[in-house]
């Protein structure tokens, strides 16, 4: 199946195109800029050029799966933050449902929360909060991936996952990425929202115990 990557220039994005094209899959690596079409040219993954701030027709990529993996990032301020990680999984959300898309994975936060008040980035919560809810609307085969703070370090392949860990942590992007991938082969995976967090269960069990 073809797997349309969204913000594929990022860190944990750029890992989870790379997994995917690792593991036989058929990775379409979104991009915003067509000169970021080189990195993704060297790792032999197929770039498809679209601005998250706009609609797109999703039904020029060919995919049968949607991973929103972009982000503006914690340390954006909030006008860019509600266009990226707000506005633009709407748009992408629609998009998919609109081309006939049914499966799609949503790479969230775990303080996730469309009321959060009180915190340093609550405008980065919030505009997380409220795309996840909004996909938990819709008719869409999803899954919502919750890590805590993500780090740059080797992945374990082995995880804390549950609906609600009730704590924060960290965990490294690799790992976060190989959720992801899991959760498209896990049919446990649909129509779940899960925490995830560094732990010593490996993922492909952890995502399973979700059923």
């Amino acid at each position: 199946m073809r797997v349309l990557v969204a913000g594929a220039n990022g860190n944990t994005a750029s890992r989870v195109a790379r997994q995917l094209k690792e593991r036989g899959g058929q990775p379409v690596a979104m991009i915003r800029d067509a000169n970021q079409r080189a990195k993704f040219e060297a790792m032999e993954v197929e770039t498809f050029v679209a601005d998250l701030e706009n609609r797109t027709r999703l039904e020029d990529s060919g995919c049968g799966a949607v991973v929103f993996a972009a982000g503006s990032g914690s340390k954006t301020g909030p006008d860019k933050t509600i266009l990226v990680d707000e506005i633009g999984a709407v748009h992408l959300i629609d998009s998919a449902m609109d081309a006939g898309i049914k499966r799609f994975i949503m790479l969230s936060s775990i303080n996730a929360d469309p009321w959060s008040e009180g915190h340093k980035i609550s405008h980065y919560y919030r505009a997380k909060g409220i795309a996840d809810f909004y996909l938990r609307q819709t008719a869409l085969d999803y899954t919502i991936v919750r890590p805590g703070r993500l780090t740059d370090g080797p992945g374990r392949g082995t995880v804390d996952l549950a609906p609600s860990l009730g704590r924060s942590g960290e965990i490294a992007r690799e790992d976060v990425a190989q959720v992801i991938v899991e959760s498209l082969e896990t049919p446990a995976a649909v129509g779940k929202t899960f925490d995830v967090l560094e732990g010593d269960t490996p993922i492909r069990e952890a995502l399973k115990a979700l059923d």
